[in-house]
C-alpha cells in the first residue's frame, strides 16, 4: 500500500512504527522498492540511516538533531517551538490543528488566528523550515490551512482511516491540486 501511495504521487512517507524493533523497521524497508526509499522518512531508529537511503529522519522533541544532509523533520504543538525552530530542520509537522481523527481526545492546543500571527511572523525568515499542518486534517479545510499560512499538510487518520486508503489520498491529491496556485509545499 505504501508504494501504491508513493506511486500516486505521495511525496513523503513517514514511517513511525513506534512498537517496532528496529530489525522489524528494517523489514518494512525492505519491502519497498529501493528507488522509492528516498520518500521514506523514518521515525526512532537513526540506526538505519546508515543502512537504507532514506529521504530522511524524524526527530522527536528531546532528540538533538542528526548530523547528516538528508531532510531533518521534527513535530512541534506549542507556539514557542515554532517561535524558535532550528532553520537546520528541512520541515515541521505543527499541530493538532483540528481534533485528531486517529487519536481520541488529542486536540488543539493553539488556536488557528494564533496560529496564524505566528506563521506570518515566521515567514519573514528565508532559512525557515516548511511548516506542515497536523491533525484532523479534511479535504475542505485544505484552502483554510494554506490560507493559514501552513506550506502544505501531513495526513493521518483522515487516509488510514478510510476503507481505501489510495483512494482517499487521490482525492485528498485532487482537493490540494485545486489550491497549488496559491501552494508553496506539498503534503
Amino acid at each position: 500500500m505504501v508504494t501504491e501511495l508513493l506511486e500516486n504521487g505521495l511525496d513523503k512517507f513517514h514511517l513511525r512504527k513506534p512498537d517496532h524493533s528496529v530489525a522489524r523497521t528494517a523489514e518494512f524497508l525492505d519491502a519497498i522498492p529501493r528507488r522509492m526509499l528516498k520518500k521514506i522518512i523514518i521515525h526512532r531508529t537513526p540506526e538505519l540511516l546508515k543502512d537504507y537511503p532514506v529521504g530522511g529522519y524524524h526527530h522527536t522533541a528531546r532528540e538533538s538533531l542528526k548530523p547528516f544532509r538528508r531532510s531533518r523533520s521534527r513535530s512541534l504543538h506549542k507556539l514557542k517551538e515554532l517561535a524558535n525552530v532550528e532553520p537546520e530542520l528541512s520541515y515541521v509537522f505543527f499541530g493538532p490543528v483540528y481534533h485528531s481523527i486517529s487519536k481520541v481526545g488529542h486536540k488543539p492546543k493553539v488556536p488557528l488566528a494564533d496560529i496564524r500571527k505566528s506563521l506570518a511572523k515566521l515567514s519573514k525568515n528565508p532559512n525557515r523550515p516548511m511548516v506542515y499542518a497536523l491533525g484532523g486534517i479534511r479535504r475542505n479545510k485544505i484552502g483554510y490551512l494554506m490560507d493559514t499560512g501552513f506550506d502544505g499538510v501531513a495526513l493521518l487518520g483522515s487516509i488510514w482511516g478510510k476503507p481505501n486508503p489510495v483512494h482517499a489520498f487521490k482525492e485528498f491529491a485532487r482537493t490540494f491540486d485545486s489550491h497549488a496556485s496559491r501552494l508553496k509545499g506539498g503534503f
